[in-house]
Parts: structure tokens; C-alpha cells; sequence
């Protein structure tokens, strides 16, 4: 929601942290941080003084759902068993060892991935756009 607001803003003058934490109703201590691992990522860039704040280091429709997700939980990765738990023996899995639902997670993992790759910051501001409309047509009939 942080990268969000920031593209609200994008070419107007930098944001404070404190700002985007109240607007997009964010606990500042927690979204330093996030801001912090974008930064890092170079999503996002930082500014100091009176009129410092942060701002998007890219074109909104240049980042991807996928890549914020990365910038704050780390890769992506392909997980086996979504129980966390590797060495426990589950009623879905045949005589030999086998899966049987393995393939099905996969393809849910695969399917998720692409939606997150698939979706940018520009796009949700242009959702919101959109939304937004709707809601002043609603007022008029």
C-alpha cells in the first residue's frame, strides 16, 4: 500500500513516511521498515531534509506485485507442502511416497506467481481510477 500511495503521488513532491502511514492507515514504526526494504531494493528512493520524503525510483508500470512482495518476504520459492512440515506422512500420499496433490499445489503456486507478475502498480491506480468513477456515476442517478 506504501508503493501505492507513492504512485498516487508519483511526480508530485516527495511523501514522509508519516504521511503515507496516515493515509494508508499503516503503523509508522512498521512501514520504516518496509519502506527500508524497498529502498533496498530499489523500488523506492529516500530523501532528506525539510522536503525529503521517499518516491518511486521507477514508472509504476514497471513494478510488479511480484516484485514488492520479493523487496519485503524474499523470493519467491517453491514449496513442497504447504504444512510447513516436511517429515510428517499425509493420508494424500500413496503406498509408494508420492504426492498426490503435489502437481495440483504446484500449479497453484505457478498460477499465483504469474498473477503476481502479471499485475503492476499502475495497474491497481488505474483499478482505483476506475472505482472511483463508478462511485461519482453512483451519485447522479
Amino acid at each position: 500500500m506504501a508503493v501505492f500511495e507513492l504512485a498516487q503521488h508519483s511526480g508530485d513532491t516527495h511523501l514522509q513516511a508519516k504521511a503515507i502511514a496516515k493515509n494508508q492507515h499503516i503503523p509508522l514504526r512498521f512501514l520504516e521498515q518496509v519502506l527500508s526494504n524497498l529502498r533496498k531494493a530499489g523500488l523506492v528512493e529516500s530523501v532528506r531534509g525539510a522536503q525529503g520524503g521517499y518516491v518511486l525510483s521507477r514508472s509504476p508500470s514497471t513494478i510488479r506485485i511480484s516484485d514488492i512482495l520479493e523487496a519485503i518476504e524474499g523470493p519467491i520459492t517453491p514449496s513442497s507442502r504447504f504444512s510447513g512440515n516436511e517429515d510428517r506422512t499425509h493420508s494424500y500420499e500413496t503406498g509408494s511416497g508420492d504426492d498426490i496433490l503435489k502437481p495440483v499445489w504446484e500449479e497453484v503456486r505457478t498460477s499465483v506467481i504469474g498473477v503476481l507478475n502479471s499485475i503492476t502498480i499502475q495497474d491497481l491506480c488505474e483499478r482505483k481510477k476506475e472505482k472511483d468513477q463508478q462511485r461519482i456515476l453512483m451519485y447522479h442517478i
